[in-house]
């Protein structure tokens, strides 16, 4: 574990040098500032635990100081240095953020032991943080499934689930990777640490670089404080990068760096940090084939696919509709409501090209627009199945390509949601982005 590093700040110069040797001997890591002004721009390029601010300084005091201090560094904590005339004004200084005060002349035992309980106040608030993540994500935690090739993914799953090494899982949108995700992370010796999901496809490169691995203050316009990144987040946890087929070639070589070698750099800052993660990463895309057409960097690729996990898609499990579809009607506003005969045969007749996260959504629509206690199979409003056969010279049959089949799906998609790109989106199971990309590849138009 790194030292605590703190910051103390005294215009009494002698003072300022004892506290520091004192301090440092103790085994604390220890900048010192004889004013508010040097204070301030150590704290611009250095992250502290812990600050001790003497409440009389030239020029701006020490509850500027504590001002200025919080809004580049919020999660510090401050201990305020005062003389017996000056407690009211101390009491002041922890009503905008302070942690506690120490009335001069002071005994360097007691500023030590009120040092260690700051350090451990703050300790207990990150983890309490994370704390709240693990809960509201372990309770969205649910695998369902019990056919053949879905069991032989999880058993693999629970067996690597414990392991360090990186973990590539491969699938078809809606499949489900994210919940594999997570049981790497909960079926593991981490699962107490954060796990926290990055979707590569959902922002712009400058943006995403920011998110992962967060920004120095005055990177860029409106970066007014230090923001840690997601990385950092997920320090001793998981790190889950979603549609990393997505992800802009320029972020992948400081994703590289990242994995051989755990440091990184904010964004805009010159200091190296360093973290310990555990990185699942998953896709939709064919990697070997973006990796061949120079969209992927080879490296990371190998890098990442230490070992594959590959979901199936619901069209080759199709023995667990019934729990997943009870599963979905639960979690409706209705949950006593069934399928009928009809609608079921239906959904076993469908391929589900959104695979689970589809058939989610079906439910939802069928118990929504179902009158009675039944949901019939007009109510699923299922899509047209797309023919995958067409006539062709000599009587012979022609078997459509997938990306024939995909076409038609997506366009069939975004006339049902009124080409609204975000429902269509969600109901293909991809990213927005993705759909984009999709419309400009076929040349589709309203």
């Amino acid at each position: 574990m790194s030292a605590t590093r703190l910051l103390v700040v005294d215009d009494e110069q002698d003072l300022l040098e004892l506290l520091e040797r004192r301090l440092k001997r103790k085994g604390f890591d220890v900048d010192s500032a004889g004013t508010a002004e040097d204070a301030l721009e150590l704290v611009k390029k250095n992250e502290y635990d812990i600050g001790v601010y003497d409440i009389r300084l030239p020029g701006m005091d020490g509850i500027e100081l504590l001002k200025e201090t919080k809004k580049i560094q919020p999660d510090i904590e401050v201990l305020i240095l005062t003389g017996h005339g000056t407690i009211d004004t101390a009491i002041e200084a922890m009503k905008v953020g302070a942690f506690d005060y120490i009335t001069k002349p002071y005994n360097l035992s007691e500023l030590e032991l009120t040092i260690g309980k700051a350090s451990e106040n703050k300790v207990l608030k990150e983890k309490n943080d994370s704390m709240k993540k693990i809960i509201a994500q372990h309770n969205e935690f649910n695998i369902i499934g019990d056919s053949a090739n879905f069991k032989e993914v999880l058993e693999m799953t629970r067996r690597i689930a414990d392991s360090d090494v990186p973990v590539l899982i491969e699938g078809e949108s809606g499949t489900g990777k994210e919940l594999f995700a997570k049981a790497l992370h909960y079926w593991s010796s981490r699962a107490d640490e954060p796990f926290v999901p990055v979707n590569s496809g959902a922002l712009p490169e400058h943006l995403l670089e920011s998110e992962l691995f967060g920004h120095a203050r005055g990177a860029f316009t409106g970066a007014s404080q230090d923001k840690k990144g997601l990385v950092e987040a997920a320090k001793d946890g998981t790190l889950f990068l979603d549609e990393l087929g997505e992800m802009p070639l320029a972020l992948q070589v400081k994703l590289l760096r990242f994995l051989e070698t755990g440091e990184f750099r904010r964004v805009g800052d010159v200091r190296e940090r360093h973290v310990t993660v555990r990185v699942v990463a998953a896709t939709n895309r064919d990697m070997e084939k973006e990796v061949a057409e120079g969209r992927f960097r080879e490296d990371l690729y190998y890098r990442l696919n230490v070992v594959k996990l590959t979901i199936p898609p619901l069209r080759e499990r199709k023995g667990d509709l019934p729990a997943l579809i009870e599963h979905f009607i639960v979690r409706t506003k209705d949950p006593s409501k069934q399928l009928s005969t009809e609608a079921f045969a239906a959904l076993e007749q469908y391929d589900f090209p959104g695979n689970v996260r589809e058939l989610s959504h079906l439910i939802e629509r069928g118990v929504l627009l179902s009158k009675g206690s039944l949901i019939e199979a007009d109510n699923l409003l299922l899509p047209k199945q797309v023919a995958v056969t067409a006539a062709s010279v000599d009587g012979a049959t022609r078997l459509c390509s997938l990306e024939e089949v995909e076409k038609v799906h997506i366009e069939n998609a975004l006339k049902q949601m009124n080409w609204n790109k975000t429902k269509a989106a969600d109901v293909l199971g991809i990213s927005v982005r993705n759909l984009y990309r999709k419309i400009d590849q076929y040349g589709l138009k309203e």
